[in-house]
């Protein structure tokens, strides 16, 4: 972290909503989205020489399984019988993938998505994966919340594939799109940004994209979705106010939101409670991480219970980012129960440190805030 961050980091907690409550939020990123849709396709991209081992998302990323919602269901139902306190985890979903067959069809001079739950269906051959995610929300373990009809910026990924990029093709030919490539010109090492545009159509065309995802999420879900993550925390504050309009109220981010510039992202410092007095958008900021399928040698849980109690100190809410990577098998399964395993110690060390500590959910946050 360089000085100017550390400075911005001590100034978001002196400035952050403050609570007489010590509450926990935990985010999760990327439900619904395949990445990597098995071992054998990752085996593949290896053999045809795209880097699937430095992005851990390559590494140990795919579609969530049943076992995987099973394993986090009786974590969490045996924590809340043992410890008395319940999880409430906000999964941020996206809501659509890439219809691979369609896009092909066409040309990839356009894009086509299927729903999330057809992702589900198309891979298991059935819906259990889907009732299972809704148990979890009936029970109160998962709050969901919006993160993007798709986590792909398809004008840049369709315009490399009308190209012929060998390596885009090459992993669009196994169903793969989230991939790292040794590309020079590009001013990010993939193409996740999904709320990026460049100019007045392709704003168009996103705000299209979002006002669909909201209504997909609000089918499916049967709520308005009150956050919004952007998918890479992405996001001209334009945006905002079609957001706003559909019912979101808060966005969740980092310390820094990350607004495309002509060769750069442009930074703008962001807290939590902090209001955009032009689109009446509060944001909410995590200020801890929780990633251990990131790096092995880190040492997440005393690192991340650290930052929880920093913020404690400062009477604001400890909003700790994760993945849905940190939970999913579906690749490498030890890697998963080392994860479930540290997230309930986590959690453990968590509620030793703060008896009183209450877990919520974003849009609760949100609502208290507001």
């Amino acid at each position: 972290m360089s000085l100017y961050d550390k400075i911005k980091y001590a100034e978001s907690l002196f400035r952050s909503r403050k609570f007489k409550k010590k509450i926990v939020i935990i985010e999760s990123d990327d439900w619904g989205s395949e990445r990597i849709p098995n071992l054998s396709v990752r085996k593949i991209l290896e053999e045809k020489g795209i880097d699937v081992g430095t992005n851990p998302h390559s590494k140990y990323d795919t579609l969530e399984r049943l076992e995987d919602l099973e394993l986090l269901h009786n974590q969490l139902e045996y924590f809340e019988k043992q410890i008395g306190k319940k999880v409430k985890i906000t999964a941020n979903f996206i809501v659509g993938n890439p219809d691979f067959e369609k896009i092909k069809q066409h040309n990839y001079q356009q894009y086509f998505f299927e729903e999330f739950t057809k992702t589900y269906e198309r891979r298991d051959g059935h819906t259990l994966v889907w009732s299972k995610i809704q148990e979890l929300i009936r029970n109160g373990y998962f709050v969901p919340q919006f993160h993007g009809r798709e986590h792909i910026n398809f004008f840049h990924w369709l315009k490399e594939l009308r190209k012929g990029n060998k390596f885009f093709s090459d992993a669009f030919e196994l169903g793969c799109y989230g991939i790292d490539i040794p590309r020079a010109g590009l001013h990010r090492k993939n193409l996740m940004a999904a709320f990026e545009y460049s100019d007045i159509y392709q704003k168009k065309i996103i705000e299209e994209s979002i006002s669909e995802g909201l209504e997909i999420f609000e089918n499916y879900f049967k709520r308005k979705s009150e956050t919004v993550v952007a998918p890479r925390h992405v996001w001209d504050s334009d945006l905002e106010y079609l957001m706003r309009n559909k019912g979101v109220t808060a966005i969740q981010t980092t310390m820094f939101q990350l607004s495309p510039g002509i060769d750069r992202y442009q930074r703008t410092f962001r807290y939590t409670g902090m209001l955009n007095p032009k689109t009446g958008m509060r944001y909410l900021v995590r200020n801890a991480f929780f990633e251990p399928s990131y790096s092995e040698k880190f040492d997440w849980i005393n690192q991340t219970l650290r930052k929880v109690q920093i913020a404690f100190l400062f009477n604001i809410p400890a909003i700790i980012g994760m993945h849905r990577i940190n939970f999913v098998g579906g690749l490498i399964p030890s890697v998963r129960d080392q994860n479930l395993e540290k997230f309930n110690k986590l959690l453990q060390k968590i509620v030793e440190s703060y008896p009183d500590v209450e877990f919520l959910s974003s849009d609760e946050l949100s609502k208290m805030i507001n």
